[in-house]
Parts: structure tokens; sequence; C-alpha cells
């Protein structure tokens, strides 16, 4: 794999809603994007999934992030190359 925005050039997050409490972010959104065959954007390589954020931050910096999405979408599109 060359990179997500390589192999995923038009790659997009949406944040749909949010709540934060002392330090503490959650974002719920949908990314969505189409994966690049030679250079090639395909209608049928279009994915969109739903996904989760975590994000810790502590003295203005982020000290935490993690993502949670269901990427089997994604991967079965990818393995059909």
């Amino acid at each position: 794999m060359g990179g997500l925005f390589l192999d995923v050039p038009d790659y997009e997050m949406t944040v749909e809603s949010s709540v934060e409490s002392g330090g503490v972010a959650i974002l719920f959104g949908i990314a969505r994007g189409t994966y690049a065959v030679k250079g090639e954007l395909r209608p049928e390589n279009r994915w969109e999934i739903p996904f989760a954020i975590r994000a810790v931050v502590a003295e203005g910096k982020v000290r935490e992030w993690r993502v949670y999405a269901d990427n089997h979408v994604v991967h079965e599109i990818m393995a059909r190359g």
C-alpha cells in the first residue's frame, strides 16, 4: 500500500457529532473515499464507513488519538485490486 492519500486520494471524514468532558473528546462521523486502481477512481471502489475517535488532551497537546472503524469493506475493495 502506497499510503492512504495515494490509495484513496478523495478520502474525507465528516464529524456528525461530538462530546467533550475533562480533556476527553469523542467524535462520531462518516469516513468515505474511493480506492484508486492505477490512479483511476472507479465508482465500484467507493466506500463509506462510520467511525468514532477518542482524543485525550492534556497541557494543550493531544496525548492520545484512537480511531475506531470497521475497515472490512475497504479491505475487501483493496483485495479485489
